[in-house]
């Protein structure tokens, strides 16, 4: 398995994923949509600080021609035009760059592990780093975009007793799945596929009731 790769879907980072994702969503809950928006756009712009990081140290890689650099080059502009894009406010808009921003990201990690492979050479430790560094900053992102596109399908319900005891109940839901998740970090990495379906489910869950509010 190439090396982004193995960082990105190591059990370590799918924990982290799972934590962000019920996070983004509890917060979300207390916080008005314009709250959300600018929520995001803070995690956009540490996506692209570390995305900034990450192209330095590609740029140093050894073993890798020219064109080839030049290539993921074109890969890390591409997603920092996305980053860096206004704000979108609208629910269309919003998932439109969200998808473009997910799009830009996997087709990056996917062609610097491609031609780090056919270099030949094991990844340097600052390159790791900064790797890490960078799938970090874009689950933070990833969860908060998430989050933000369920709550825009969230009817105005506000005004309703029915929406505040939903919400009660779905943050009593997300301080169970988290305290599960905290006892799950302490086990073993090699038991790890036994509670990774069950988690994958349970923040499913939480952010279909999320969707669900005021129905």
């Amino acid at each position: 398995m190439s090396k982004v790769r193995e960082i990105r879907e190591s059990i370590d980072k799918k924990l982290d994923h799972w934590e962000a994702s019920a996070t983004a969503v509890e917060v979300q809950l207390h916080q008005t949509k314009e709250q959300a928006l600018a929520k995001v756009e803070v995690r956009k712009k540490k996506l692209n600080e570390a995305l900034e990081k990450f192209k330095s140290e590609v740029a140093k890689a050894k073993g890798i021609t020219e064109e080839k650099k030049k290539e993921m080059q074109a890969q890390f502009d591409d997603l920092r035009v996305q980053l860096t894009l206004g704000k979108a406010e609208a629910k269309e808009a919003f998932e439109a760059q969200r998808k473009k921003i997910q799009h830009s990201i996997a087709t990056l990690e996917a062609t610097v592990d491609r031609h780090l492979d056919a270099a030949g050479h094991a990844i340097d430790q600052s390159l790791e780093n900064a790797a890490d560094k960078f799938i970090a900053a874009a689950i933070e992102y990833e969860a908060e975009a998430d989050a933000l596109e369920a709550q825009l399908f969230v009817k105005k319900a506000e005004a309703k007793a029915q929406f505040e005891k939903k919400k009660s109940d779905l943050l009593a839901q997300i301080n169970e799945f988290k305290t599960k998740l905290q006892g799950k970090r302490d086990i073993a990495k090699d038991k790890a596929s036994t509670f990774e379906k069950e988690l994958s489910a349970g923040i499913s869950q939480i952010k279909q009731a999320f969707k669900k509010l005021s129905d």
